[in-house]
């Protein structure tokens, strides 16, 4: 059965979308009341309901009679309210229309459009992207959270990454040139884990950051907003740019294409310091994705290229005020001894499983989520399977000599009582490997 939340003031007012002023809330959250109209006023209570619940995404799915409101929470769709069709269509025109910076004004739903969407509230910058597609009977719009406007810098070891893990990722920062790509699937924290590794750098050094949209404010930098639209304003071009105003650090939000895999190769060997990321589900398919877009092997086993590899995952943390031991829990029961045989017993009595939620948690048992993370130091022995593009080589020799992949670090949070071995085993796959022959057998 789906989850909904809890009835919040804002939450009742969207349900009601009745059009109705509330100024002493909307002015407590920073807002003119006489500037917007009904439907950015909804907008607006649905954005703030959302930051407020650490929502990541927020899908607005139209159809011909109904619009579906759902929330992505600690990775987890949930339905949060239905609307009527006009309302769902009216909201999607306004975000599209009157709240964001894109070059075109207009929103058409019969075509796939993109925008960024700047908002104040409660005197913080929020910031989203905008992103929809048509469908059948309607459109799906989904709005993603970029930036809360929280001042606070999160470290890479308050987001997942262990000890060992940063060392490795602060020697290749303080290296004068190479690359260091962070590349992980949509919603990963990708882009939170780079402003992390920001604030490594020391402060003598000059930044240029090549962004679509510019997601977290970063100080110490120069951001470049990109324009897909223009070729004169892409990735790669900024890029380009950027590599003539005497940068120390480039930082290339994301490699799109072999147009800006080119130019971290070429920042690179020119002798620059670059982070990136990219779309992969494994530290060693970072090869294979570069090598698929287009950049040699040969070349990307040069000493002067890849320095540091980083592939990561979120996984959702158990609410320690409701959590319970692993073995009491029934629903587990069928699971735990093939589990005991992989890890043993002395894990499995540190193990805990989500409960059945508490008032801390909004009742849904998670008490947020943490990164899972594969951390890669490109040696001379690494750069030769590199240019064989040998990865399955690569990750056994890695092994060999320590190195912790997903499901290493997967069940150190397990023995930690920080995830529950479901939510584990839906992020890096089985922890009983022998679970997989299983897949095969027929019934």
């Amino acid at each position: 059965p789906g989850q909904v939340y809890g009835a919040t003031p804002a939450l009742l007012s969207l349900l009601l979308a009745s059009g109705e002023e509330d100024d002493l809330a909307r002015k407590q959250k920073g807002e003119n009341t006489t500037s917007f109209s009904d439907q950015q006023r909804h907008l607006r209570d649905l954005v703030f309901e959302a930051v407020s619940q650490n929502v990541s995404d927020i899908h607005i799915q139209v159809r011909e009679t109904y619009t579906k409101i759902r929330m992505r929470q600690h990775g987890e769709l949930r339905v949060y309210a239905e609307w009527s069709e006009r309302l769902g269509r009216e909201i999607a025109s306004v975000a599209f229309n009157k709240e964001t910076d894109h070059a075109t004004s207009h929103f058409n739903p019969l075509v796939p459009q993109d925008a960024s969407m700047p908002l104040q509230m409660n005197g913080k910058d929020i910031r989203l992207r905008l992103a929809s597609v048509p469908a059948h009977g309607g459109f799906d719009m989904v709005m993603r959270i970029l930036a809360t406007g929280e001042d606070r810098k999160v470290t890479l070891v308050e987001l997942g990454y262990t000890n060992a893990q940063v060392e490795i990722i602060k020697t290749a920062i303080k290296l004068p040139f190479g690359a260091i790509i962070v590349a992980g699937p949509t919603g990963s924290g990708k882009t939170t884990t780079l402003a992390s590794c920001m604030e490594m750098v020391e402060p003598s050094q000059k930044l240029y950051s090549i962004e679509d949209p510019v997601e977290k404010v970063i100080e110490e930098a120069t951001q470049v907003p990109v324009n897909t639209e223009k070729a004169d304003r892409s990735f790669a071009s900024m890029g380009r740019a950027a590599l003539r105003m005497d940068p120390d650090i480039i930082i290339l939000g994301e490699m799109r294409d072999e147009d800006t895999a080119q130019v971290m190769v070429r920042a690179s060997i020119t002798g620059h310091l670059v982070l990136t990321t990219l779309h992969t589900n494994r530290a060693t398919a970072i090869i294979t994705r570069l090598v698929d877009m287009g950049v040699s092997p040969v070349l990307l086993g040069d000493s002067s290229v890849l320095r540091c590899l980083l592939c990561q995952r979120l996984v959702a943390k158990v609410c320690q005020g409701c959590a319970v031991p692993l073995r009491s829990s029934l629903k587990h029961q069928p699971f735990i001894a093939g589990w005991e045989t992989v890890l043993g017993a002395e894990i499995i009595d540190k193990a805990k499983a989500r409960g059945s939620g508490c008032n801390a948690c909004g009742r849904s048992g998670v008490g947020g989520r943490t990164v899972v993370a594969e951390v890669i130091w490109v040696d001379e022995e690494g750069r030769q399977f590199i240019q064989k593009c040998d990865t399955l080589g690569w990750e056994k020799y890695l092994k060999e000599n320590g190195w912790m992949d997903f499901r290493d670090r997967a069940i150190d949070l397990i023995q930690l009582g920080i995830c529950d071995p479901f939510d584990a085993e839906k992020v890096v796959g089985p922890i009983n490997p022998s679970t997989q022959s299983k897949v095969y057998r027929y019934t």
